[in-house]
């Protein structure tokens, strides 16, 4: 896949939609409470059945009684109440926030598109070595350049900031990983925020996808927006 073929692609709202890989929080915050629901209620049941040798007529009168049981292993008696309750708190929520996603994701897809259109661009993607926590995960960083730098420019600043990276003793790399991480590279920023020099037209932020593109959209003048970096489906 040429860069050519990639800017082609992403020239229509269609080409976009099926071809950039959009963060949508709500719909993820949506499936995440559905199955958190779902698995409280599947551990309920089971702790009740259990209890109740799986006779269902006391399993019905039971299910959502966790104040009827003591128990044994030494669970607290509130997580019996948490595993009761908790389905009905985030299945509705969950539902509701799908809603949203499926309602919104439309209207939220065509206005990434124009912003891409009139402030974005295209750019390949080169591993900085630096590595920043993301939540309990450890995800790689990269820097994503600009049409206005070559290709021979953008690889030299990345092989220059590896190199950097590489010469941080363990101290050294975890003062530098804390300085990116509070600075916003798990967002999106410009690199010379964390790294002086470099040009600032171009982008750190977490490896996105396998393609050796990726979209970025900077927020728009005057805004508070944060950077969206995004992957292409390969």
């Amino acid at each position: 896949m040429t860069l050519a073929t990639v800017q082609h692609q992403l020239s229509t709202p269609e080409g976009f939609a099926k071809a950039v890989d959009a963060k949508r929080t709500v719909g993820t915050l949506g499936w995440t409470s559905l199955v958190l629901g779902a698995a409280a209620f599947g551990i309920n049941l089971f702790s009740t059945g259990q209890a109740v040798d799986w006779n269902w007529n006391l399993v019905g009168m039971t299910l959502f009684r966790p104040d009827l049981f003591e128990y044994s292993n030494g669970r607290s008696q509130v997580w019996s109440y948490v595993y009761t309750f908790a389905p009905f708190i985030l299945i509705p929520l969950g539902i509701i926030l799908l809603i949203v996603h499926f309602s919104t994701r439309k209207n939220a897809g065509s206005t990434l598109f124009a912003d891409f259109q009139s402030r974005g661009w295209v750019g390949k993607q080169r591993y900085t070595g630096l590595q920043v926590k993301n939540g309990n995960q450890t995800v790689d960083t990269v820097l994503v350049s600009h049409p206005s730098i070559p290709d021979e420019q953008f690889d030299a600043i990345a092989l220059q900031f590896q190199t950097y990276v590489t010469s941080l003793d363990k101290k050294a790399l975890k003062a530098f990983t804390t300085s990116a991480t509070k600075a916003g590279v798990l967002t999106g920023i410009p690199a010379a925020v964390i790294a002086p020099g470099i040009p600032a037209e171009v982008v750190i932020a977490p490896t996105q996808g396998k393609s050796e593109f990726a979209v970025v959209v900077p927020p728009a003048p005057g805004t508070t927006a944060k950077f969206k970096v995004l992957p292409i489906k390969s």
